[in-house]
């Protein structure tokens, strides 16, 4: 009888497709760090959408959308078209988006339109996400977050529910949770 080879595991999946973008994202030595850091928050919200599921996803297309102007919204852009989910990915950044069109919401650091998106959110299923300081804690549903010379996420389940979205238990395991 042959033996089946060991199916990988979902979450050791996740670690390495992070480890390997970040490796592949590598700037040359002479670039500033933020941009670094820039490149991983990105590949971060690009991975995070996969392991993030929405009631009624559009056929056509995935849409994140991008509020402000730093470094990771601008990465963001290059996403245009990747496939994600079975879609490809429709990127939104040029500020005249409707929020309740996308399926994924990014906040740049110098936008203060978060209460104002926030309250017209309520209800849609959106992923938000944002490396701005306590987003997850404001209401947000992923929060990216420097620790230790790494980024790390933080997620509000309550705000996830209440968007209707259902986050993997694989994506939780990497991520502290606020309440």
């Amino acid at each position: 009888m042959k033996r089946r080879a060991p199916r990988p595991r979902p979450l050791l999946l996740l670690r390495c497709a992070l480890a390997v973008l970040a490796a592949a994202s590598l700037v040359p030595a002479h670039a500033a760090p933020g941009e670094l850091e820039a490149k991983i928050k990105a590949a971060y919200v690009f991975h995070i959408i996969k392991f993030v599921d929405w009631p009624g996803l559009p056929t056509d297309a995935l849409h994140l959308c991008v509020a402000g102007n730093d470094s990771v919204t601008l990465l963001l852009a290059d996403l245009a078209g990747k496939q994600v989910k079975d879609r490809p990915l429709k990127i939104d950044s040029d500020g005249s988006f409707d929020p309740a069109q996308c399926q994924v919401l990014y906040v740049g650091r110098p936008d203060r339109r978060w209460p104002e998106l926030q309250a017209r959110l309520r209800g849609q299923a959106v992923l938000t996400v944002s490396d701005q300081d306590g987003f997850a804690r404001g209401g947000g549903i992923v929060g990216l977050y420097p620790e230790g010379g790494k980024i790390k996420l933080e997620i509000n389940p309550d705000a996830a529910r209440s968007a209707n979205l259902r986050i993997s238990a694989k994506l939780l395991e990497l991520a502290r949770t606020v309440p």
